[in-house]
């Protein structure tokens, strides 16, 4: 952890954006007239949208005809259909809730207890959910805001430095501490992307069709944003090619670090979005995080250690759906939510959950012996499925919030390796910084389809796609997409 804090900083698509049609509109439920947030907008096979938290939607159908209609559900709903010939622009569309009886249903499903349901959601996990040679289209969408709560930066020792100049430096880092201090810097990123998944999810190729970024470059508050400025500061002072050993308090860091190189902060702001970079991460995504992979969660893997209850039977798209909530029952348990499960399958098609008030999803505490403090205090997410044509389960949408609050306070020595020891270069200096950052992540699953060996073997990768900087969100921007509408916060967002 410490040598991570040391530098202080990390074929087959149809887009027609000239001729574009993209409709919009909102659903309401029938009786109690509330948006209905997160419904399933749908047309053709395993292509649809997901209305966002205030209801509201938007679709592209330009390969689509009059004849095809738009399908509207959501759990506890019954579902309907809208014409394209018949559908009117920003139009609000009502669902009827579902009333239909199934206690005899589930009479005759012998009535399985929640324990038993969710042993049954254990044992079908890896037949429900696969992932491999499948092809997404994604809609990304982040939202993050940064506090530095405190921030101390002093120079105790420079031997390249005058004391005068050391002063002044020590000096002007207050002065940049003033500003960065206690200030909020919010930024939205948007991006489209397709991910193909070989047989092995390893091997898994992404293609970036389009990226935005609205965030103000002048003005931020976030760590790497103000420990780049400190950096460059020492960096226009310090030049030795020569490598160094550094030191935090007793603890050895590196042997040979090339100082050059970690204190030359790039200032210029990338204007693209590399598909290498991303690689990893969505590797990680589709095979280990908990997000995709519902065996991870410990209210699935671990539910003995949760009360689960039966709250509700429903109907959803055919079948009998099980609403079973869970808090925890044993010390080790954290998280509270709802899971919807089929009474067919037993796959999970709806998972919404959230951390128990005072528990942490992850932590480290070691600000007395380390100075060093890090933990997750907020964990709340939303994950919907959808069965496709192999009978296996989808993404459809998942949606996640965390806030990440991180301490670090360490002195730092550097020695210059050189066998001049009069001229040799040493530089020491305390650092201290509070964190505290928020983290909101909606991903759309716009599109989904198998893939063969042959043809995940011929999609060729772009090398990745110019950032578009924003400073006011524009819808137009994202003409001819399927995107997940954005809320009235991000739509008066302005720079």
């Amino acid at each position: 952890m410490l040598k991570t804090y040391l530098p202080l900083a990390l074929t087959f698509i149809f887009f027609l954006p000239l001729t574009a049609q993209d409709l919009s509109g909102s659903l309401f439920s029938k009786e109690t007239n509330e948006s209905i947030p997160y419904a399933s907008v749908e047309i053709g096979k395993n292509y649809g949208v997901i209305t966002n938290n205030e209801g509201e939607f938007q679709i592209n159908v330009d390969r689509f005809t009059e004849k095809d209609s738009l399908r509207f559900s959501s759990l506890g709903y019954q579902s309907t259909r809208i014409a394209l010939k018949d559908f009117v622009q920003d139009t609000i569309i009502y669902l009827k809730e579902d009333v239909s009886e199934l206690e005899d249903v589930y009479l005759i499903n012998k009535k399985l207890s929640p324990q038993e349901i969710m042993a049954k959601v254990n044992e079908n996990l890896a037949k429900n959910y696969n992932y491999s040679l499948r092809q997404y289209d994604l809609f990304i969408r982040n939202e993050s805001d940064n506090e530095i709560l405190d921030a101390e930066f002093e120079i105790n020792k420079a031997t390249f430095l005058e004391k005068k100049v050391t002063k002044k430096f020590n000096t002007e880092l207050e002065e940049l501490l003033k500003t960065t201090k206690n200030v909020t810097s919010k930024s939205y990123s948007e991006k489209f992307i397709r991910v193909s998944l070989g047989e092995k999810i390893d091997s898994l190729k992404v293609d970036i069709q389009k990226a935005t970024v609205l965030k103000d470059t002048t003005q931020s508050s976030d760590v790497e944003s103000f420990s780049s400025e400190v950096m460059k500061k020492i960096g226009q002072n310090l030049n030795s090619e020569n490598t160094f050993k550094v030191k935090s308090g007793i603890l050895p860091i590196d042997d040979s670090l090339k100082v050059g190189k970690k204190f030359k902060v790039q200032t210029k702001k990338s204007d693209s979005i590399y598909t290498k970079n991303l690689k990893e991460s969505y590797v990680d995504y589709f095979k280990y995080n908990d997000k995709l992979n519902l065996g991870k969660f410990d209210f699935v893997r671990e539910y003995e250690d949760y009360a689960y209850t039966i709250e509700d039977i429903t109907g959803f798209n055919g079948e009998m759906v099980y609403i079973l909530s869970f808090e925890p029952d044993r010390g080790r348990a954290d998280y509270l939510g709802k899971l919807y499960v089929s009474a067919e399958s037993f796959a999970i098609i709806k998972a919404e959950y959230h951390l128990e008030e005072g528990e942490k999803a992850s932590g480290i505490n070691m600000k007395f012996l380390l100075g060093i403090k890090a933990e997750q205090t907020k964990d709340t997410g939303l994950i919907i499925f959808k069965k496709n044509e192999n009978n296996t389960y989808d993404p459809v949408y998942a949606k996640s919030k965390t806030n990440q609050y991180i301490y670090f306070n360490r002195s730092f020595k550097f020695k210059e390796n050189t066998e001049d020891r009069s001229k040799r270069i040493k530089f020491k200096f305390d650092m201290l910084v509070e964190n505290q950052s928020n983290m909101n992540t909606e991903i759309l699953f716009v599109n989904s389809s198998p893939v063969t060996s042959e043809q995940f073997n011929s999609i060729e990768e772009n090398k990745g796609k110019k950032l578009d900087y924003i400073r006011k969100y524009d819808a137009s921007v994202w003409e001819g997409y399927n995107i997940i509408s954005p809320d009235r916060e991000l739509e008066e967002f302005e720079l």
